[in-house]
């Protein structure tokens, strides 16, 4: 491990900023803001859900069609047009007083955090390490987890003295600062092999690489894809009225967030031990099992009421998320090959933010209805159980491939 990443430091280095960045546009981010902008712009839940639902729809749509950009341009320039959007964007939540442009800053911050720089990294990290896939996103994912586990902290000390709104200022000094960095390493450009394999050269089942039309109108696509959006609907839900769970439960909020570095933790060793085992293993064998974890967890916190609760939930959450991360950037190269994987993958990717739409969309206009939060985690475990269970299916059909 140690020789493999000192071999392709400079390489997953920008693959770590990249996931870094893309804190920006994550749920756990802007989840953050919840209460300052329902109260801001006088929202529900059910509303707030909907608008946050209705820009990471647009933002799903947009990732099918710029998605494959990636195989036409250069990384390197692709990075670059989507930070200065990014960074865009925080200046826009500073100043915007309109509710009908809420959703279209949304829109935007979720396209260039969770949708393209969580895409740029993985099609690169699929076309550059061959079957050392699952080791480079353990590593590279590192940075999204750290920006998960500081960026919380550190905001609520900015908000205190700033506000809200220009704490988002925050954001754009962090982009101005990562670019450059980010710009030189991505100067050298990474030869598309690895020691056992050419990434140019893989190809996926049927020994060939696949188009994005084929891969639509195969039946592993769809069943691989839908089980797997299990993960971005209830973890984004989960955490998106994380602040509810904590007034449900009489929890501190203090305190409850004191816990939250042990999610951080299981996901990173969840993260490097996931990596290691896909590498050796194939992500076949992994596949079926890694929602497990979040069916325990989203139980655990569904009955409990202690912080040891909180300690556990967090730790199986932690375990399928981190897993989660090293899934979806080996399994669509392995099986559909690297030739045209920015258009593939861009469809699971894309999938994965509608899947983050649909989450905080549907539990809103749940708890509008008075429906229990406690009752509704339960439900998220029982159908965790069941992608379980159509996973296992699907992959006893197809060949494990590495």
């Amino acid at each position: 491990m140690i020789e493999f990443v000192r071999n392709n430091a400079r390489w997953l280095l920008a693959c770590i900023l990249m996931y870094f960045s893309s804190c920006f546009g994550q749920t756990f981010f802007i989840s953050l803001y919840a209460t300052e902008i329902r109260t801001t712009f006088n929202l529900t839940h059910g509303q707030w859900g909907s608008i946050y639902a209705a820009g990471t729809l647009l933002s799903a749509s947009a990732m099918l069609i710029f998605g494959g950009v990636v195989d036409k341009f250069q990384l390197k320039k692709v990075a670059f047009f989507v930070y200065v959007l990014l960074g865009i964007l925080c200046i826009c939540m500073i100043f915007n007083h309109s509710i009908w442009l809420l959703p279209i800053i949304i829109f935007g911050l979720r396209f260039c955090g969770q949708g393209m720089l969580f895409h740029l990294p993985a099609v690169a990290i699929g076309r550059w390490f061959g079957r050392n896939k699952g080791k480079a996103t353990s590593i590279s994912v590192i940075g999204f987890s750290i920006g998960e586990a500081t960026f919380p902290i550190i905001l609520a000390f900015i908000i205190t003295y700033v506000g809200w709104r220009f704490s988002w200022l925050f954001g754009v000094i962090v982009l101005l600062i990562i670019l450059p960095i980010l710009m030189n390493l991505l100067s050298e450009d990474r030869l598309p092999k690895s020691i056992e394999l050419k990434s140019s050269s893989q190809v996926g089942l049927d020994n060939k690489h696949w188009s994005r039309k084929e891969v639509l109108n195969h039946w592993l696509f769809w069943s691989v894809s839908i089980p797997l959006l299990m993960t971005p609907i209830f973890s984004t839900a989960f955490f998106f009225y994380q602040i509810h769970l904590i007034e449900i439960k009489n929890w501190n909020m203090v305190n409850y967030f004191s816990i939250f570095p042990i999610y951080t933790i299981s996901s990173i060793s969840a993260l490097l031990l996931s990596g290691w085992l896909i590498d050796k293993l194939g992500v076949s064998r992994i596949l079926p099992f890694f929602l497990l974890p979040q069916s325990i967890g989203l139980i655990i916190f569904s009955f409990g009421e202690t912080y040891l609760i909180v300690f556990l939930g967090f730790i199986f959450l932690g375990v399928t998320q981190g897993t989660a991360m090293t899934i979806g950037g080996t399994f669509w190269p392995n099986y559909f090959g690297t030739k045209n994987l920015g258009s593939i993958r861009s469809l699971s990717t894309s999938s994965m933010v509608f899947g983050t739409a649909l989450g905080p969309f549907l539990v809103g206009q749940i708890l509008d209805f008075n429906i229990s939060y406690n009752l509704i985690l339960l439900g998220m475990s029982v159908l965790s159980i069941v992608s379980c269970l159509s996973l296992f299916i699907t992959m006893s059909k197809v060949p494990n491939l590495k």
